[in-house]
């Protein structure tokens, strides 16, 4: 983890750091192999691109290790492979079918926790290659559909909340003509996803119908009248309970030094944070389509710039100058220019 503290000065030296992450990936011993997972996916996550650009040196040793007894391992695997796929751009496209076939594999044969991280690289794989994912589309979103629709345990709300953010990666690389006969039915499976117990999944819908009101525009309104409920819902939600406070007391976020805790958060305070990128999303796609909500859901935005989130805070102002955005968009406002108009 030295890398986050540093990416600047180790970005020079990225070439040396994956030889030696080479290395570890072909270690005979299982526990250099799963370090050198985790250093992988720790790396791409600082320096995607620059570690990208070495994918003939390390897909080949991913694609062994996935082969792997070690379910451990393999799990590392898949998370690295998730990770380094951001950053190969449209090179996955010449590992595509070996990686389709390989995430297929899993998606029918693995352990319950490797699958949710399967359907991730597919989504990964998807958004990397575009249209030269169309292929695999009709397979794959059948798949998607039906982790959706799963309900149980923990594991099974896990694989739906990732097939519910798959879903719009696919849609996104697919585009609205391949996708539209299935969005009434995703759309279904996602609101029927925000009715259950799971933070998360109320987190993975909200981020579905941003990605889904950018792809299909206007034509996304329709859905706003079930979709604006939830946002009220959410945004509404109060927070005092989670601090042991009435309903009426503020969270003190000094600590005994007077020091801001900045980085405080909660479960519910990460929904609304999702909640309130989705709104902006909403309304920039759907323009006058949304008017109908935005009285409502902006006072709710203004109330949350007081947030005790610093998160909540920034995505609140993000979404409000998008509103003042979208306003002048929809009026359609003459472009401004600089300086004042001097009297004839």
């Amino acid at each position: 983890n030295v890398i986050e503290g540093c990416v600047d000065y180790t970005r020079t030296g990225t070439s040396e750091i994956i030889a030696i992450i080479c290395a570890g990936l072909g270690d005979s011993d299982a526990r250099v192999r799963s370090a050198s997972c985790v250093a992988l996916a720790t790396v791409s996550n600082e320096l995607s691109e620059e570690v990208g650009e070495h994918h003939e040196e390390l897909v080949p040793l991913i694609f062994n290790i996935l082969n792997d007894s070690n379910m451990t391992i393999v799990k590392y695997a898949l998370t690295a492979l998730d990770v380094i796929i951001e950053g190969m751009g449209d090179s996955v496209v010449r590992y595509l079918r070996d990686l389709m076939l390989r995430m297929v594999v899993v998606l029918e044969t693995g352990t319950d926790d490797l699958k949710p991280l399967a359907l991730s690289v597919i989504g990964s794989v998807a958004h990397s290659s575009g249209q030269a994912f169309g292929p695999y589309f009709d397979e794959v979103i059948a798949r998607i559909k039906h982790a959706m629709a799963l309900t149980g345990d923990d594991d099974a709300m896990a694989l739906r909340g990732v097939a519910t953010d798959t879903a719009a990666t696919v849609a996104e690389a697919a585009g609205k003509e391949a996708f539209s006969p299935h969005l009434e039915e995703t759309m279904k499976l996602a609101l029927q996803g925000m009715e259950l117990e799971s933070p998360n999944l109320r987190e993975c819908g909200y981020c579905y119908f941003g990605v889904m009101s950018r792809v299909f525009g206007s034509d996304f309104t329709p859905f706003l009248s079930h979709i604006a409920p939830q946002l009220l819902q959410t945004l509404r939600i109060d927070e005092s309970s989670a601090f042991g406070l009435e309903a009426d007391e503020e969270p003190d976020m000094d600590d005994e030094d007077g020091q801001g805790q900045l980085g405080m958060s909660t479960a519910v305070a990460d929904e609304k944070e999702v909640a309130i990128d989705a709104v902006g999303e909403l309304f920039a796609s759907t323009t006058s389509g949304f008017l109908p909500y935005v009285e409502d859901i902006a006072k709710e935005l203004v109330a949350l710039l007081d947030h005790y989130s610093d998160s909540v805070r920034k995505s609140a102002v993000g979404s409000l100058f998008t509103f003042i955005r979208t306003f002048g968009k929809i009026g359609n406002a003459e472009k401004w220019q600089a300086g004042v108009p001097l009297p004839n």
